[in-house]
C-alpha cells in the first residue's frame, strides 16, 4: 500500500489510507483557530494524493467531521474528480449537504455534481426531499432551477408526495407552478387529496386550485355530509371562507 509522507512544522508524518487521515485530523481537533490551521496545512500538504486517498464516502464523512466549513469546502475541492463516485444516493449527499452551514457554498457544491449526475439519484420525491431539507430561500429556488422542470414533475406520484416536499420547502408557489397546477389537479382524488393540499396552497394558489374544478368535481369528493363537515372544520377561517364562496357563486 502506497504511503503519503509530508512534514508539518518540522514533524515527519504519513498515512496510508482515509482512516489513517481520519485520525490524524481528529487527534488535532479541538475547534480552535490553530486546530483550524492545522488541518488547512494537513489538507495542503497531502494536496492531489487526496484524490488517491479516499476510495469509500463512510471516511470522507468523518473526515468532513473534523473540519470547520472552510477546510470542509477544500477538502471537497481537492477530490472534486472522485467526489461523484464516492457518493451513491441522495440521503449521502443529504449528509454531505448537512455539514455546509453556507447556502453559497452548498449551491456550487450541487452546480459542480451537475444535473446529470443529480437526475440519477432523484428519483423519487423521496429524493428530493433529502436534498431540499438543507436548502433554503434563493439557495433552495436556485436548486430548483438548477433541475429540469420535467425532472420535477415526473418524481411526484401523488398529493402525498407533493404534501411531503412542501412541509420542506419556502417557495411553495414556485414549486407548484413548476409541478403545473393541472398535474396537481389529477393526482387529487379524494375529499383528504383536496384538504391537504388546499390548506397548504398560498390563498392565492388555492383559489386557482379550486377555479380548476367544476363545483360538481369539487362536491363529489364528500361521501355525505359528515364527509363535508369535516373537511370545512380543518380549515383555517379564510381558506374555509374561500371555499363557501366558490361553491356558493
Amino acid at each position: 500500500m502506497k504511503k503519503y509522507n509530508f512534514i508539518l512544522w518540522e514533524k515527519n508524518f504519513c498515512i496510508q489510507n482515509e482512516k489513517d487521515l481520519s485520525i490524524l485530523l481528529s487527534l488535532f481537533s479541538d475547534k480552535s483557530n490553530i486546530s483550524n490551521l492545522i488541518h488547512w496545512n494537513i489538507l495542503m500538504k497531502i494536496n492531489s494524493d487526496l484524490e488517491n486517498i479516499f476510495v469509500s464516502y463512510k471516511w470522507l464523512l468523518l473526515c468532513l467531521k473534523y473540519l470547520n466549513e472552510k477546510n470542509t469546502f477544500l477538502l471537497l475541492l481537492k477530490i472534486w474528480d472522485i467526489l461523484l463516485n464516492l457518493i451513491n444516493n441522495s440521503q449521502e449527499l443529504s449528509e454531505l449537504l448537512s455539514r455546509i452551514p453556507e447556502d453559497l457554498n452548498k449551491m456550487r457544491l450541487l452546480k459542480i455534481l451537475r444535473l446529470k449526475w443529480l437526475k440519477k439519484i432523484i428519483i423519487d420525491a423521496k429524493d428530493l426531499g433529502f436534498i431540499i431539507q438543507w436548502l433554503f430561500w434563493k439557495t433552495e429556488k436556485d436548486f430548483l432551477e438548477l433541475l429540469w422542470k420535467q425532472t420535477i414533475r415526473n418524481i411526484f406520484l401523488s398529493t402525498n408526495e407533493i404534501i411531503m416536499i412542501l412541509n420542506f420547502v419556502d417557495h411553495k408557489d414556485y414549486l407548484i407552478n413548476i409541478i403545473g397546477l393541472k398535474n396537481v389537479q389529477n393526482k387529487i382524488k379524494t375529499s383528504k387529496n383536496l384538504l391537504t393540499m388546499f390548506s397548504w396552497l398560498s390563498i392565492n394558489k388555492s383559489k386557482k386550485l379550486l377555479q380548476s374544478f367544476t363545483k360538481k368535481e369539487i362536491l363529489n369528493f364528500f361521501k355525505n355530509e359528515d364527509d363535508f363537515y369535516n373537511f370545512l372544520i380543518r380549515l383555517d377561517k379564510k381558506k374555509e371562507k374561500i371555499f363557501l364562496n366558490y361553491l356558493n357563486t
